[in-house]
């Protein structure tokens, strides 16, 4: 079983992959391979750079180019890839029976306290900024993700506004009817 994650941003997506890590998952972030391959390049890692980079990634490597990097990575047995942010990435991925794409939403206000919490290196400082973001990534019209369509796309969705453990249960319920089909 493949699992893919598409979600807002501090929607909960590493904390869903660390879950399915310690069930037996492999975990693979988009986002992290992105952040490596800018860090190589000495590309400082913000939000805005790295959807920059990553559309650039896209432009001249394809839509899918994280997404089969992030596949040669999984050595059978179940997976999780989190930070799907791009229809050909959903698109490269569908092609597998066993995949299923997973949306994570909660509300903007949950999320901003999230990224105020965690203080990861690029992440938003205020509500002006992370809608300003999102509103970027939302359509596709300015060269970039179109998160809007990569959400239609979701199979299943959960809304993380609750506890770890209401989570943890709603997603244990999602591989149980998973591995039922």
């Amino acid at each position: 079983m493949i699992i893919g994650i598409v979600g807002s941003i501090a929607s909960g997506k590493d904390t869903l992959a660390d879950y399915l890590e310690e069930k037996g998952f492999t975990s693979v972030s988009l986002s992290d391979i992105l952040r490596g391959e800018m860090r190589r390049e000495g590309i400082e890692v913000t939000i805005p750079n790295m959807t920059d980079y990553g559309n650039n990634l896209r432009r001249t490597k394809g839509h899918d180019y994280l997404a089969k990097i992030a596949y040669k990575q999984l050595h059978g047995g179940d997976a999780v890839l989190t930070s799907l942010r791009q229809v050909g990435e959903i698109e490269y991925l569908r092609q597998f029976p066993d995949f299923t794409l997973l949306r994570l939403d909660a509300p903007i206000e949950m999320r901003l306290a999230r990224l105020l919490k965690r203080g990861r290196d690029g992440d938003v400082k205020d509500m002006a900024e992370l809608n300003e973001i999102e509103a970027k990534q939302a359509d596709g019209k300015s060269g970039g993700m179109n998160m809007n369509k990569c959400y239609a796309m979701a199979d299943i969705t959960i809304t993380n506004d609750g506890s770890f453990d209401d989570l943890y249960k709603e997603v244990d319920s999602v591989i149980t009817r998973l591995r039922q089909k």
